[in-house]
């Protein structure tokens, strides 16, 4: 089922893109193309549409963890700017800050940790001409993505990982190398509520990396830790 969601998807982009005009600006509902993105809560939509809104989400992660591997990874990462939050906990408070960047829409996940710790995990989610979905990352780490509805539910899922040097090259990291398969859901609750799931898989060792939280847009300085 996942996979006729996602050849649906990227069918509708492939045919947006192929109509848009050079230089048109595509959005997420392009890439999703018409009949999923209208499947999607509107909530959902609005989240998602453009241009892209400026807007924090407060919440908590009611589980951040990693597993030893996870761990290690995330403290050498710290070198390259923190792609992923090297620490681990329950009920961890927490921002989402969504904002315009000239290539595309900029995510920052600031954790807030006991004792005023803070970590700050940022990525920018980049459409391409060709209507393909890129997370661009610290150290210009590059996540393909496939995106796709299932359910109501938004789903993105790394299709490998590059580091993109410059003119045109790239280095790719060979799939046991890498942390493994990315996918976040963004599922819409109630009362203006979402929940995001993180979930990174190795292909021989399992779970990586998980956490999961629930947000809603910020109505007021108060809602902010």
């Amino acid at each position: 089922m996942a996979n006729s969601n996602i050849l649906r998807g990227a069918t509708g982009a492939a045919a947006t893109a192929a109509a848009a005009a050079p230089g048109t600006h595509l959005g997420l509902r392009d890439v999703l193309g018409e009949p999923a993105w209208h499947r999607l809560p509107a909530a959902v939509r609005a989240r998602f549409s453009e241009p892209v809104l400026a807007v924090d989400y407060v919440g908590e992660f009611d589980v951040v963890r990693a597993s030893p591997l996870g761990r290690a990874i995330a403290w050498v990462c710290q070198a390259i700017g923190t792609p992923v939050v090297p620490r681990t906990g329950r009920n961890v408070t927490a921002i989402i800050h969504v904002g315009p960047v000239s290539k595309g829409a900029s995510w920052l996940r600031e954790y807030h940790w006991p004792r005023g710790d803070t970590h700050k995990v940022h990525s920018t989610k980049v459409i391409g001409p060709n209507g393909t979905l890129t997370e661009e990352l610290p150290a210009r780490l590059r996540m393909p993505l496939d995106v796709y509805e299932r359910h109501g539910v938004l789903h993105f899922v790394s299709k490998g990982y590059y580091f993109d040097i410059g003119f045109g090259l790239k280095i790719h990291l060979p799939g046991g190398l890498s942390p493994g398969t990315t996918h976040v859901e963004h599922i819409d609750e109630a009362e203006g509520w979402f929940r995001f799931t993180m979930t990174v898989t190795h292909p021989v060792l399992g779970e990586v990396f998980y956490q999961t939280g629930r947000f809603r847009a910020a109505k007021a300085q108060g809602d902010r830790p």
